[in-house]
């Protein structure tokens, strides 16, 4: 929702024509009449001799042209009091507060485990140190921030662990979202994200962050509005995730298992159109480096290399009313990238993603679904971490059967390895079954929650590592 700086518009004196413009005519006509009845008495008075006085007064103005001048003025002046009240500022600002309350499930909210000496996984001996399981697993905002991220021994390299609950059920302000949107002119328009994301700090200092993950100016190019062009830090163009990653966009609370590869913001330029009366979409990008969330092992926001990542979708979006409903849509895209591995110098070898995905999106229902695979070749030298991504994806379907009350249903799974050259490998093969509950309050209030069932599979011991999320987003 836009706030707009406008004046209230009274449904009374909406129109011209309406009721606040007929009391105005009627104390006006009851002005000019009050003058015209006491005229009309001293006329009828009886007259003195032509001697007791001067000359005749000269016969009033018309009464009815004083009436009819002073209506056109009126006219002209409520006419004017509309167009002002129909004036918008081109500031305009949106956002949310989202607080929440999770509880974590078991292994202290720490969504892996260790293989000591190599016990599961024998043919990966090779690695000094191997880790099995989601090291972002345990998610418990949309931010995708974990319960905890644990303490991996042999790291040698610090990392920011900002809940770091210790596995203890916590109250915790996920975020301030402040979103500034300003018409530059007809064709031009700034919009901005900021995020406030208070955490606990250590050795005096404190742990609050503030990330700036949209910038952009969208420059409209066709007169429709249905050809676009970007330059900023932008909003990625793979798959579909990214245009519910805030907490007022999204149905539920936490992001599917593969969006640390989908939604992360990127420096760069962009185009994006839709054609063939909306049937055809059509988008790409040149950005520094991928689309990958900041938090995770593959993401640079100033690149040093000279070769920017290519990205590109496509997607047929067809009205299905004929089938169903008239407002019933179905869409099924096709989505890849290609560039030098995020973080890394020049290099020959590249990072790619491929992916597909659907959206049946009705009435009061929505069903979601994106699978994708991706690699990126590690450069041990330059600290740059490997990734092989096998299929891997989700299926959500949203259903609002009243108003106020929706449900959300969600089943996803990610087969991959995280590796820094023979060091570190992070081995997953992972299931997670995700219901929830929204509640909304009204339109600036909602209400939501989520129980996340994690299950590892192929050869990996199952352990504990479930969560169960709220969250109470007031947005604005």
């Amino acid at each position: 929702m836009i706030a707009e700086t406008t004046l209230p518009r009274h449904r009374n004196n909406a129109r011209p024509g309406g009721r606040g413009r007929s009391w105005l005519i009627a104390a006006l006509l009851v002005t000019i009449a009050a003058p015209a009845a006491a005229q009309e008495e001293r006329s009828s008075a009886p007259s003195l001799p032509e001697s007791a006085g001067e000359e005749t007064p000269p016969e009033p103005m018309d009464k009815m042209q004083v009436l009819e001048e002073r209506i056109t003025e009126l006219n002209e002046h409520i006419r004017q009091s509309e167009e002002a009240r129909q004036i918008a500022s081109p500031l305009s600002w949106n956002g949310y507060v989202d607080f929440g309350f999770f509880v974590p499930l078991g292994n202290g909210g720490v969504g892996w485990v260790r293989d000591d000496g190599h016990t599961q996984f024998p043919q990966y001996g090779n690695y000094a140190w191997v880790f099995l399981g989601d090291i972002l697993g345990t998610p418990v905002n949309t931010r995708g921030e974990v319960a905890d991220l644990g303490d991996a021994t042999g790291l040698t390299v610090p990392r920011y662990d900002g809940i770091n609950s210790d596995g203890a059920a916590s109250f915790i302000l996920n975020e301030i979202n402040l979103r500034p949107r300003y018409q530059l002119s007809d064709n031009a328009i700034m919009r901005a994200s900021l995020n406030f994301a208070p955490r606990t700090g250590s050795d005096f200092a404190l742990g609050d962050t503030i990330d700036a993950d949209l910038a952009e100016l969208e420059y409209l190019i066709t007169k429709d509005g249905k050809t676009s062009f970007f330059a900023g830090k932008i909003l990625p163009v793979f798959g579909i995730e990214y245009k519910e990653k805030k907490s007022d966009q999204r149905f539920g609370i936490t992001p599917s298992i593969i969006s640390r590869y989908t939604v992360g913001s990127q420096l760069g330029l962009k185009i994006r159109s839709k054609l063939l009366d909306d049937w055809l979409v059509l988008a790409g990008s040149v950005t520094n480096g991928s689309s990958t969330i900041e938090m995770f092992h593959f993401y640079n926001e100033t690149d040093k290399n000279d070769f920017k990542t290519l990205n590109g979708r496509a997607a047929i979006s067809a009205p299905i009313g004929r089938l169903y409903r008239s407002d019933d849509r179905l869409e099924i895209g096709f989505s890849g990238e290609w560039g030098t591995p995020d973080r890394a110098h020049n290099d020959s070898r590249k990072m790619w993603f491929i992916g597909g995905d659907l959206q049946y999106l009705g009435v009061n229902y929505a069903l979601k679904a994106q699978i994708m695979k991706g690699k990126s070749p590690g450069l041990v030298d330059q600290g740059v971490w490997g990734l092989e991504l096998n299929w891997s994806g989700y299926a959500e379907i949203n259903v609002l059967p009243f108003a106020h009350l929706g449900f959300i249903g969600r089943a996803e799974f990610r087969d991959a390895m995280v590796t820094l050259g023979t060091d570190r490998l992070y081995l997953t093969k992972q299931a997670r079954f995700t219901g929830g509950i929204r509640v909304v309050v009204n339109a600036h209030i909602a209400v939501k929650g989520e129980y996340l069932h994690n299950v590892e599979y192929g050869g990996i011991t199952a352990f504990d590592n479930d969560v169960v999320t709220s969250s109470m987003v007031l947005a604005f």
